[in-house]
């Protein structure tokens, strides 16, 4: 099922990386503005803060489909019990203050100065879908569907406007028999590495096999090298279910890469979601998660090659001064006008959120002379 709008024109079709965001009325972004992205960059603030809301306003206006919606919602890990209980509650917490009375706006600039915004609304009235739709006979099929929910079910509405011109308009609907999409979902594709996800031996194995496929494999071993020394081999094999095997040196046999614990997981993941990576950019939460800090330097030195070589803008978020340290230390003595540091905060009177920019030579110096960069 397809429902876009047929639009004026195509959206560019070359990759735009991301100068500044202006984000309203979404999450925990009343309305605020962070400029000055550049190819690596590390957020960094109090719990609560807005770090990972962030990341879903960038993962919303550079993939602005009907499967990020609800990979949101996933991780969130809002249940989806209640909203076939409750269809008209499944999109509060997309809204600032769960005001659904209000528009969200998310508005992206280029290093091109190109602007791409995305706009979310709320449509209670069922009849309003017909004005998103454009295709009269997947209308009725989609009427047909929803309407034994009625008054149960609530549409959200997405468009997305690039250079003023609108390039497609489309619905997510809630109903008691769940969430329809316009799309065919495809989660695992997407290019966000959340704080507690874990990739399945199948996916992280096929994937793997895609990268050995473009002679990118040998990534992954010297990510995997980082951790442990030892290893010198990567083996994928697909008898039963299929699964990443991992060499040591001096040791006889091949170990499931599930044996290794998780943060040589999640660093697989990372890598393998920064080679085989479609959309130009990579969102990585809590990215300190499971690296020792003693290995943290050589690791931001693979992300930062990595992210210039195949031309990649990398956004990550961080609790650990041991790791905004290590991204100070490699951007400075290697990668001096690629990375930026982002300090996620609250204004004192107003409570709202802003974002700090400091460049790697402002943030060494803070960090040397015990200044705050984690929005103390």
């Amino acid at each position: 099922m397809n429902s876009s709008k047929p639009s004026k024109r195509q959206k560019v079709d070359y990759w735009l990386m991301l100068k500044d965001i202006e984000i309203t009325n979404f999450r925990c972004f009343e309305a605020t503005k962070i400029s000055g992205f550049k190819r690596v960059n590390l957020i960094g603030g109090q719990n609560h803060a807005g770090k990972t809301a962030l990341l879903e306003a960038i993962l919303l206006n550079n993939c602005p489909k009907s499967i990020t919606i609800i990979a949101l919602k996933r991780i969130r890990k809002e249940a989806s019990d209640i909203e076939k209980a409750i269809p008209e509650r499944a999109w509060n917490s997309f809204f600032f203050n769960q005001d659904k009375r209000t528009t969200i706006k998310i508005t992206g600039t280029s290093i091109q100065n190109i602007s791409t915004i995305v706009e979310i609304l709320v449509c209670n009235s069922i009849s309003l879908l017909k004005q998103i739709l454009s295709d009269e006979e997947e209308a009725r099929r989609l009427m047909t569907l929803i309407s034994k929910n009625e008054p149960m079910s609530s549409v959200l509405q997405v468009r997305v406007i690039q250079d003023n011109q609108e390039i497609s308009k489309y619905p997510v609907i809630a109903t008691s028999d769940g969430i329809l999409l316009h799309d065919i979902p495809d989660y695992n594709n997407l290019p966000i590495i959340t704080s507690f996800g874990r990739m399945s031996n199948k996916d992280l194995t096929e994937e793997y096999d895609k990268a050995r496929l473009n002679d990118k494999d040998d990534e992954v071993l010297k990510a995997f090298q980082i951790l442990d020394p030892s290893i010198e081999k990567v083996e994928s094999f697909s008898i039963g279910e299929p699964t990443l095997y991992l060499v040591r040196k001096e040791q006889k046999g091949r170990l499931p890469l599930s044996l290794f614990g998780d943060a040589m997981n999640r660093v697989a993941a990372i890598m393998i979601k920064l080679i085989n990576n479609d959309y130009k950019f990579l969102l990585i939460d809590e990215i300190e998660n499971g690296i020792h800090y003693t290995k943290q330097g050589n690791f931001w030195e693979q992300l930062f090659r990595l992210a210039s070589e195949l031309d990649i803008q990398i956004f990550a978020t961080t609790h650990s001064l041991e790791m905004i340290k290590a991204f100070t230390e490699t951007g400075v003595s290697k990668y001096p006008d690629l990375g930026v540091y982002f300090e996620i905060a609250r204004k004192p009177r107003s409570n709202s959120i802003i974002g700090i920019n400091r460049d790697l030579e402002t943030l060494k110096y803070a960090i040397e002379h015990g200044k705050g960069v984690r929005g103390e």
